[in-house]
């Protein structure tokens, strides 16, 4: 970010609400945290009283992504479309289902659009792309406040989700009794109301996650430094809240915002970016707060893996303040750089179905069942084991496959521990002739793994041979080649 800006970043895997990066300017040094130059007033330091400064100090301290609240802008309107989409109100593509003037009268107020031109006649996902405030008013009046804040509560918005991550400041949002045509106009489009970016990112990230909600959470794992027993903290799902088709739905329809909407300044080559932009204003007679840009990205559509949120306070007005054109640059950067880092393949890369679907064995020696279960699990993973102990204080000594092992996810991975290190020598059968499909029904029958080289035809070639002896869980290399008889 600039030298002057202000904002926050969070990036999240929405599928176990592990928060990868979180990061805050202006920051400050630990070492130094009491450093003037980093408040901004160090020319006017010695005229400040002693309670300014402590303001300045803290406001520098602040980690703006959990304990700043802020109000929220277009990106919101995210949540608006899938509530309206679980509940049935609207469809995606319904042509001529909303109207822009360019403003709507609600009672006494006529409520701009963000645009001065009207958006004229439009469906949903053409107004989530313009961005259209009319649209969204009058999609805010057809679902009812009663029903937006019962999904307000099932996201989280009314709660301390991840509270543990650090101070949080919980949401302000009117009372329903309190809520008239008003302001469920400018709720439905994302103002008028406070929630924290953390918030935010967990709400979103319910929704492109087939709509589970998942607690989110920074540590991964506690290592105990004496024993070098490895404790992972449990992924916590806290509810279902929309379903897997409002999911796609949502995805899809932020995929057209970058594609071809007010979000295409976040587009990465070569990966499939959705995404939704943000714009608040300040509210009447707060007018040197500024406004708030933000953007939202979501990658990749299919099986999405990682959430974006970039938050600008008070961006230069002199270039832009439009959270598509300010915070979607900086959202794109940010993908592109945090997408290959973590090993995901690009959109139409010559990869076979399996090795899409292929990850490494991950080690975990050392550790106790449950949590080599856990760790297993989330890499996609089936887990054998025979034990009698108590899973969480039996330590595994070893597994099948070994750590490093490329295997597709679904296979299974047996571990084993001191007290039950009971070994079972397979048989290979013979997979000559087979199908993929076939042979991988045949190996998991007889407790194998397989690995496969060639996308089509039948199998021509294995290693190890048919009949040798092998541990269970081996995995078993299986040549494919299509027959030109």
């Amino acid at each position: 970010m600039p030298a002057k800006a202000v904002g926050s970043v969070i990036v999240m895997n929405p599928q176990n609400g592990e928060v990868l990066a979180m990061a805050t300017y202006p920051d400050y040094n630990l070492n130094d945290p009491f450093a003037v130059e980093r408040t901004g007033q160090a020319q006017v330091w010695d005229t400040l009283t002693t309670d300014e400064k402590n303001t300045a100090y803290n406001k520098v301290w602040l980690n703006k992504s959990v304990s700043q609240l802020y109000e929220p802008g277009s990106t919101f309107k995210i949540i608006t479309a899938a509530v309206a989409l679980e509940e049935n109100i609207v469809q995606t593509d319904t042509e001529g289902d909303f109207m822009c003037t360019g403003s709507y009268q609600v009672e006494d107020y006529n409520i701009h659009c963000w645009r001065a031109e009207p958006h004229g006649s439009q469906n949903l996902r053409r107004a989530l792309c313009n961005s259209c405030n009319p649209a969204f008013m009058q999609l805010g009046q057809r679902i009812g406040p009663n029903t937006l804040y019962k999904y307000y509560e099932a996201l989280g918005l009314f709660d301390l989700i991840g509270s543990d991550i650090a101070k949080p400041y919980n949401s302000v949002f009117h009372k329903l009794q309190n809520v008239g045509k008003v302001e469920l106009a400018t709720i439905s489009f994302g103002q008028r109301f406070e929630i924290s970016p953390l918030q935010l990112i967990t709400a979103v990230s319910c929704i492109v996650n087939d709509g589970k909600l998942i607690e989110p959470k920074i540590v991964k794992q506690i290592e105990n430094a004496d024993t070098g027993v490895i404790e992972v903290q449990q992924n916590k799902e806290i509810r279902q809240v929309v379903s897997k088709q409002t999911s796609e739905k949502i995805k899809d329809m932020m995929q057209s915002v970058v594609v071809e909407g007010t979000g295409r300044h976040a587009a990465v080559e070569g990966y499939t970016i959705g995404g939704k932009s943000g714009t608040s204003e300040p509210m009447s007679g707060n007018e040197e707060e500024g406004y708030v840009a933000s953007f939202i990205a979501i990658s990749p559509i299919e099986n999405t893996e990682v959430v974006v949120l970039v938050v600008l306070y008070d961006p230069d007005q002199n270039k832009s303040y439009q959270g598509g054109q300010t915070a979607g640059p900086v959202a794109a950067h940010i993908m592109a750089e945090v997408l290959p880092y973590l090993g995901i393949n690009k959109d139409g890369e010559n990869v076979t179905t399996q090795e899409k679907s292929a990850v490494t064995v991950p080690n975990v020696s050392s550790k106790t069942v449950a949590s080599a279960k856990q760790i297993l699990g989330e890499y996609g993973f089936e887990v054998k084991f025979n034990i009698t102990q108590n899973e969480n204080t039996s330590i595994v000594t070893d597994q099948m496959p070994k750590s490093g092992a490329y295997l597709e996810k679904g296979s299974d991975v047996y571990l084993y521990t001191a007290e039950n290190d009971n070994r079972f020598s397979i048989q290979v059968p013979t997979l000559t002739g087979l199908t993929m499909e076939e042979a991988r029904q045949k190996l998991k029958e007889n407790k194998l793994n397989m690995k496969v080289e060639g996308q089509e035809g039948v199998v021509v070639a294995q290693e190890p041979t048919a009949d040798k002896s092998v541990e269970e869980g081996t995995i078993v290399d299986i040549v494919l080649q299509e027959d030109e008889s």
